[in-house]
């Protein structure tokens, strides 16, 4: 009964059906009005060569593909500087940064003496006026400092950098540059009084072997190293902080972010951000030198952290 009638509703509940999805008119609970599809989904971020880096941007990859976003990671770009600028010439939407690098590298900077906030801030101030973003920063840090076996520390109770001129001389082994940088020996001289008997320059990476073999009794060390996940090193605290802060953050051209969405990305970004603190991370560190790949051990991490659904 009444077939024309009904057929003719029909029609008309599918026109208008249609005509909702063709015109972008987004269906109740899809979401499509709030968030970009398809290609607006896809960003290039960079990272250096070392294994940090390539866990952090392997973390953020991955972490984004389970929301949807298409990360291309180009990994093994050269030193801080060519990063930024490959991001100034849209060569890359993003990369892996440290704050101080931010401050001291690119921007020019003083970082002694500021705490990791007041970083993050001066460093995101001199971004917004290149029209960049960062992300939330993460909660470890990766600077330089001094280190010594555990057993030199405690036979001449060292806690901190200021106790090492109680020392009648010792040997420090780090790169060369060290050697009369203000985040270096010279600094070590002006702020706390402390200049080794002798400077032993050697390759990063080599320091630990310097110390271990005898050939030195302090060197640079940087605060994420793998080695010290054995507990055979002491890192002298730096308290009037000669060698500034450097948390991790994600660096994105803002236009690129307004494209992708940003709160949703970097809502994605800090949740994985937040879970990074200094054991952690070289956690992770230790387990890429030690042989595995850093997308296996960040997809293994994501997924003990239940960060591998989506948000």
């Amino acid at each position: 009964m009444n077939t024309p009638r009904r057929l003719a509703a029909a029609a008309a509940v599918v026109c208008t059906l249609v005509m909702a999805v063709a015109c972008g008119t987004p269906v109740e609970g899809s979401g499509a009005s709030q968030q970009p599809q398809g290609a607006a989904l896809r960003i290039t971020l960079g990272t250096q060569a070392f294994p940090e880096a390539r866990i952090l941007g392997e973390l953020w990859r991955q972490a984004l593909a389970v929301n949807g976003y298409t990360v291309d990671l180009k990994k093994g770009i050269g030193p801080a500087a060519d990063l930024d600028r490959m991001l100034q010439h849209g060569e890359i939407d993003g990369h892996v940064a440290y704050t101080g690098t931010v401050l001291s590298i690119v921007a020019r900077q003083p970082v002694s003496g500021l705490d990791p906030q007041a970083t993050y801030e001066n460093a995101r101030e001199f971004y917004a006026g290149r029209n960049m973003a960062m992300s939330a920063m993460t909660p470890f840090e990766n600077k330089d400092a001094i280190a010594t076996t555990r057993t030199f520390a405690q036979t001449h109770r060292l806690r901190s950098l200021a106790d090492l001129a109680t020392l009648p001389g010792f040997r420090l082994a780090a790169r060369p540059e060290f050697d009369g940088l203000y985040l270096g020996t010279t600094g070590l001289a002006e702020v706390y009084g402390v200049t080794p008997a002798s400077f032993v320059p050697v390759p990063v990476g080599q320091q630990y072997a310097a110390l271990d073999g005898g050939r030195a009794d302090a060197v640079n060390a940087f605060t994420t190293d793998p080695q010290l996940r054995s507990g055979d090193y002491t890192v002298l605290a730096d308290p009037e902080l000669l060698f500034g802060s450097q948390n991790a953050v994600l660096t994105v051209d803002a236009g690129k972010l307004e494209v992708v969405g940003e709160e949703r990305f970097l809502a994605v970004v800090g949740a994985v951000n937040a879970r990074l603190d200094q054991e952690t991370i070289i956690d992770l560190n230790s387990r890429v030198t030690d042989g595995r790949s850093d997308v296996d051990v960040s997809r293994q991490f994501l997924r003990d952290q239940g960060l591998l659904t989506p948000q």
